[in-house]
């Protein structure tokens, strides 16, 4: 899952910039393309587009096609939208539908990797915030992403933000997720929201 975030002037039509997105996107090859708006953090205001490839050779390959597309590059030009920062991730797990009107990103650290302690977590993940209204998560590990390179991010999509912090309380209340949290070494380190386009 590739993540690349612009900023662009304001005004501009930002259902426009969803359907260039989604077309380009798939066009090449991304097989999930979403487009999202900051609402917290240092980058609030700014654009996420989101995709997902095969192999990361056809993202950078879908990437240098879409960028050299003429009407791609009309809308940045017509946008004054600029690049700020590109990641890449591994998709660990999904459970759920991943789609809503929110898109909650919980960053975090762990001191286990290991594909029973993602297992583990997930069903974690699955039993209580599922149950709280959360329609979907996705645990991403950032395996090209700057400072970010190593971390987890827990995409939670959701179509009430109060529904995932009712989500987070039960969580961090309940003893099965917090012990699974403290035996892999599992700390929060950010949170960011976004609206979902």
């Amino acid at each position: 899952m590739a993540f690349a975030t612009l900023m662009q002037d304001p005004g501009a039509d930002m259902a426009e910039a969803k359907d260039l997105a989604e077309r380009k996107y798939g066009e090449q090859g991304s097989s999930r393309t979403g487009v999202s708006i900051a609402l917290t953090g240092q980058g609030a205001g700014a654009i996420t587009v989101t995709s997902m490839w095969d192999s990361t050779d056809d993202c950078f390959a879908g990437r240098a096609a879409i960028f050299g597309d003429t009407e791609v590059q009309a809308y940045i030009a017509a946008n004054n939208q600029v690049g700020v920062q590109f990641g890449l991730s591994r998709v660990r797990n999904e459970v759920g539908n991943c789609e809503g009107a929110y898109a909650v990103a919980a960053v975090a650290t762990a001191t286990d990797h290991s594909d029973e302690a993602v297992a583990e977590v997930s069903q974690h993940i699955e039993r209580i915030f599922l149950s709280q209204g959360i329609n979907g998560a996705r645990m991403v590990q950032m395996i090209a992403a700057g400072e970010n390179t190593g971390s987890y991010v827990n995409l939670f999509y959701c179509d009430s933000v109060d529904s995932y912090f009712a989500a987070s309380q039960a969580a961090w209340a309940d003893s099965g997720f917090t012990s699974a949290s403290q035996r892999i070494g599992a700390s929060i380190v950010d949170r960011l929201i976004s609206r979902m386009l």
